[in-house]
């Protein structure tokens, strides 16, 4: 059970108790001020009974003087104070004041009031049960706020109108601290990452290095085997052996390729940025891979939306980049059942967000997609989901985009994913463009 008290719950009592005692403390002042002018108008009248009376100096029936008298006096008690005496006749009688029939003639005659009291009393709690929930809205926000900073995840506490100028400036500076924690925790992941590629790096680097000599000597030896084999000559049972050193030296080049593709990772090539015809990756790309895909029945659709774009960039690192991305679209639909339609797209044009200074290049497919609790961590290195991968593609797919002073971005769902690779516009080609579209 939780016993802790919630500040809304405080300041729902503070202000009902603040409300309660105005509207008791107005409404009792008024009934006071009542009371005293009653109980004066009673003995008032008690004085001009008795004047009366006296004044005749005949003795009266008790019950005459009690009416005259009216229900605010009554006669007085053995033993108990005298507050009117009367002489009749020769008989005095003594009164007393009523104090119950004087509240009651107060209360006839002040009906309204008590009623206005009573729905002020209850309009008073409800405005006060409004003002705390008013107050305490953004202190809950803000608690809300806090633990799902402390959940790790980004939150933007809304402002709105009614909220006091305090609570303004509260929320202002805690969506301020929130959005400087995740810059933090951006930059934090970036040095992590960066600390563990340089590892990685350092220790890869001698691996390949020790692994690449023994395949080489493996290489010549396999090579030097084939040509003892072959001069022993097919009749001789040369054929099987020749299919067998075959198998070998495939095995051995995909070693290698492994091997410069953890060198290419550790130790990029050098790039050298220079006015690049974007147009020229279309045939290449259509050379490489069309019938690579249509091997595995997949659509490759090449796309131009501009003519003449020419962007800052490496010629080489750029068909590296959009050869990683194609072959990661062809292996996207391994797991894809073969009466899907497979396509993939490959697109050239003008950034629509920025046309004067970017340049985009994407690749799309209509694939499996991939897992959202996944999709943070492609462009993590040695990171696949294949047997057979490597979880280097996109890493470097990255790095050439970073070095090339461009972004890549990825957006992914059941329908397939799509890589946008946006590239800086050659300073010419730009201009070139603003003149055209003013003239």
């Amino acid at each position: 059970m939780n016993n802790k008290l919630s500040i809304e719950t405080l300041m729902k009592w503070i202000f009902m108790a603040l409300a309660i005692s105005m509207v008791m403390l107005t409404l009792g002042a008024r009934l006071h001020q009542s009371y005293t002018e009653k109980l004066s108008e009673t003995i008032r009248n008690g004085a001009q009974v008795k004047k009366s009376v006296e004044s005749k100096k005949l003795r009266q029936q008790v019950e005459i003087i009690q009416g005259r008298l009216g229900p605010s006096w009554r006669q007085a008690l053995p033993g108990e104070k005298t507050v009117l005496t009367i002489r009749n006749g020769d008989e005095k009688l003594r009164f007393v004041i009523n104090p119950p029939a004087v509240v009651a003639s107060i209360a006839e005659d002040e009906r309204y009031l008590l009623l206005v009291g009573l729905l002020g009393l209850i309009s008073a709690v409800e405005i006060a049960v409004f003002i705390s929930y008013l107050l305490t809205r953004p202190i809950r926000r803000l608690a809300w706020g806090f633990r799902e900073i402390a959940r790790g995840r980004h939150v933007v506490v809304p402002l709105y109108d009614m909220m006091p100028y305090e609570f303004h400036e509260l929320t202002d500076s805690f969506n301020e601290m929130a959005s400087q924690l995740e810059k933090w925790k951006e930059v934090q992941r970036q040095l992590s990452r960066m600390d563990r590629l340089a590892a990685l790096g350092e220790m890869l680097s001698g691996l390949s290095h020790e692994i690449r000599n023994p395949l080489a000597s493996m290489r010549i030896q396999i090579d030097l085997l084939r040509s003892e084999v072959e001069s022993i000559g097919k009749h001789d049972g040369g054929g099987e052996a020749l299919e067998q050193i075959d198998i070998l030296g495939n095995e051995l080049d995909r070693l290698n390729g492994v091997v410069t593709q953890l060198l290419a990772f550790v130790r990029p090539s050098q790039i050298a940025i220079s006015p690049t015809p974007l147009d020229d990756v279309l045939p290449w790309c259509a050379s490489m891979f069309r019938s690579q895909a249509a091997k595995k029945g997949i659509e490759l659709v090449i796309e131009k939306r501009a003519d003449g774009i020419m962007v800052m960039a490496d010629r080489e690192m750029l068909r590296q980049m959009l050869m990683n991305l194609i072959l990661n679209a062809i292996q996207a639909f391994s797991s894809v059942a073969s009466e899907r339609s497979k396509k993939i797209v490959v697109t050239i044009g003008l950034d629509a967000l920025e046309p004067h200074e970017k340049a985009l290049l994407s690749v799309s497919d209509n694939g499996p997609g991939i897992a959202p609790e996944i999709q943070h961590r492609v462009f993590d290195p040695f990171f696949t989901t294949r047997k057979e991968g490597t979880g280097l593609g996109l890493s470097i797919v990255q790095r050439i985009a970073d070095g090339m002073n461009g972004t890549l971005l990825m957006d992914s769902s059941e329908e397939g994913t799509i890589f946008r690779v946006s590239l800086p516009l050659c300073r010419t080609d730009a201009n070139t463009d603003d003149r055209s579209s003013e003239a």
